[in-house]
C-alpha cells in the first residue's frame, strides 16, 4: 500500500503527461501581456454549491475553528471537504511539512473539488513551497484564498505557475457582510471593472492606523502582487523572491513596532525590485504604530521610506488584519489612483 503522499505524486506525473485545462482557460479570458515567467491561468468562478477543500499550510487549528469555518461556508452555499491531516499538530505547525504539502497537493488533485480555501494563517506556509508540484497546480487550476502567512503560497504559486491567487479572508476570518460582498464580487460574480469599496472599521476613529492618506500621488496601472510585508521580506534571497516590476504593491502588516516595519519596507527596497513597482496600495497596519521613546509615527516612517520613490503610493486601504476586507487577486490588472485613494481591477479575476 502506497502512501497518500506518493499517491499524489504519481498522480501527478500521469496527469502532467493528459492534456492541461490551462490554454482553454487563458484563451477564453485573454491574457494580455505577460509580467511573469508563465501565462496567466484565471481559475473558474466559484458558485454556490460548489465543494471547497479546507487546508491548514501553516500554523494549527482546533476542532472548533475546523467547525466554525465549515458553517460559515456552507452559509454561502458551499459544500466542503478536508482530510485527516487539517487538525494536524505539529508544534506551531498543522502538521509536518510534506504533510502540509500533500494537504494542498490533494486539494489540487481532486477533480471534485472546485476551490482551496485556507482556514488559517499563523506560520508555516513558506516552509513547504519547496515540497510543491507546480506542475501540477498548473494542470489543474482552481480559486486558492487566504492571507497573511498564506502570502507565501499566493505570491509562489502564481510566480511558479500563472495561477491568479487570491489575498482574502481565511476560514476564521469575520464574514461580515462587506467582506463576504467583495467575496462574491470579485470571485462568484465578478465585472470586467470592479471599484474596491471602503469602509472603516469600527470605533478607530481616534486610531491613527486606520486613517486613510496619500503618500505620493499619481496614477498607475498594472498586475497587482503583494501581501504581508514580513512573509514577502523572509522570501528575498530565495527563488521565490516576488517581483514587483511594473505591478501594483499592496502591502500589509499587523502587531509590529514602527522600527521594524520600517526596517522591513527598508529591506524590500533594498533587497528587491520593490522601488520598480508602479505603484504601492498599503492596508491597514493594525497595531504597529508602536514606539519607544524617541519616536517615529508609523506615518512619517512609511512617508520617509515611499514618497521619494516617486510612484503612486496611498495607506490605509480595506484590507489587512481587520474584519472588513476586500479579495484582492495577484496577477490581474488593476488602475490605482493614490489621490483619490482608489484602485480598480480592470478585469475579471475568473471565468
Amino acid at each position: 500500500m502506497i502512501s497518500r503522499g506518493e499517491f499524489v505524486r504519481r498522480l501527478g506525473a500521469l496527469t502532467a503527461l493528459s492534456l492541461a485545462p490551462v490554454s482553454v482557460s487563458a484563451a477564453r479570458h485573454g491574457t494580455g501581456k505577460q509580467s511573469g515567467p508563465f501565462p496567466r491561468i484565471f481559475p473558474e468562478r466559484l458558485k454556490k454549491g460548489d465543494l471547497i477543500g479546507l487546508v491548514t499550510p501553516g500554523s494549527p487549528i482546533t476542532p472548533d475553528q475546523l467547525d466554525e469555518t465549515i458553517s460559515k461556508l456552507e452559509g454561502m452555499g458551499f459544500r466542503t471537504v478536508h482530510s485527516e491531516s487539517v487538525l494536524s499538530e505539529y508544534g506551531y505547525l498543522a502538521g509536518k511539512d510534506r504533510e502540509r504539502a500533500d494537504e494542498l497537493m490533494e486539494m489540487f488533485t481532486r477533480k471534485d473539488v472546485k476551490g482551496i480555501w485556507c482556514v488559517r494563517g499563523g506560520y508555516g506556509s513558506i516552509r513547504i513551497l519547496d515540497l510543491l508540484d507546480y506542475e501540477l497546480i498548473r494542470n489543474h487550476p482552481k480559486v486558492f484564498i487566504g492571507y497573511s502567512d498564506i502570502t507565501a503560497l499566493i505570491s509562489a504559486i502564481h510566480e511558479q505557475t500563472g495561477l491568479i491567487t487570491f489575498h482574502g479572508p481565511v476560514g476564521i476570518s469575520d464574514f461580515n457582510q462587506f467582506t463576504v460582498s467583495s467575496f462574491r464580487n470579485v470571485i462568484m460574480e465578478p465585472s470586467a471593472r470592479y471599484r474596491y469599496p471602503y469602509k472603516r472599521e469600527k470605533k478607530t476613529r481616534d486610531n491613527p492606523e486606520y486613517d486613510r492618506y496619500t503618500i505620493s500621488g499619481g496614477v498607475a496601472e498594472g498586475e497587482l502582487t503583494g501581501g504581508n510585508i514580513s512573509v514577502l521580506d523572509s522570501m528575498i534571497g530565495s527563488r521565490f523572491e516576488p517581483d514587483f516590476e511594473n505591478r501594483i504593491v499592496y502591502l500589509e502588516e499587523i502587531e509590529e513596532k514602527t522600527y521594524r516595519v520600517d526596517k522591513m519596507v527598508f529591506h524590500l527596497l533594498s533587497g528587491t525590485n520593490l522601488k520598480k513597482a508602479a505603484g504601492i496600495v498599503m492596508g491597514v497596519m493594525a497595531d504597529c504604530n508602536i514606539n519607544d521613546e524617541p519616536r517615529l509615527t508609523l506615518e512619517e516612517a512609511l512617508d520617509d521610506l515611499l514618497k521619494p520613490l516617486g510612484i503612486p503610493v496611498s495607506y490605509g486601504s480595506s484590507f489587512g488584519h481587520i474584519q472588513r476586507m476586500v479579495t484582492i487577486p495577484t496577477g490581474i490588472r488593476a488602475l490605482f489612483n493614490a489621490d483619490k485613494k482608489s484602485l480598480k481591477l480592470m478585469e475579471t479575476a475568473t471565468v
